[in-house]
């Protein structure tokens, strides 16, 4: 599903990343562990697009998507769920969770999404008309998950 080749990653002149690989596919859970400094941002950033990669290949759903601007990667499903449930907390669950499928395709595949996500974590379909920030903080992280 996502394959990482040897990838290498610069700030300008200075080289961060170094023949980074790993390959996750679907439905497996990965962690990136490390001390501050080790590389984790710059990875998923590469990842996504945010940073150019310098060497090597980032290859997702069996396609090269080294080169790829980062929202068509976005269009193609790859995304990041934001770390410290950064939700629209004054938006319904409901409509945190429309803002996710404001793209074209992920729109025209809302309701089948909205079931899957719902099926996942039952309480935000309880909880659609709740705002985002009235929600527990576990209960926020499923919807920046959803």
């Amino acid at each position: 599903m996502l394959r990482v080749n040897d990838i290498d990653v610069s700030y300008g002149q200075v080289q961060v990343l170094r023949k980074v690989s790993f390959d996750i596919q679907e439905k497996e859970i990965v962690s990136l562990l490390g001390s501050n400094g080790a590389g984790k941002t710059t990875t998923v950033s590469a990842v996504s697009g945010i940073l150019p990669v310098s060497h090597g290949q980032v290859v997702f759903m069996d396609e090269d998507i080294t080169r790829v601007e980062s929202f068509h990667r976005v269009e193609r499903g790859l995304v990041q769920v934001p770390e410290g449930r950064k939700i629209f907390p004054t938006l319904t669950v409901m409509e945190n969770l429309e803002m996710g499928s404001y793209l074209k395709g992920p729109k025209a595949m809302r309701q089948e999404t909205m079931a899957s996500v719902f099926s996942l974590f039952p309480v935000l379909e309880k909880r659609k008309k709740q705002l985002g920030g009235t929600l527990s903080g576990g209960e926020q992280q499923m919807l920046a998950i959803g």
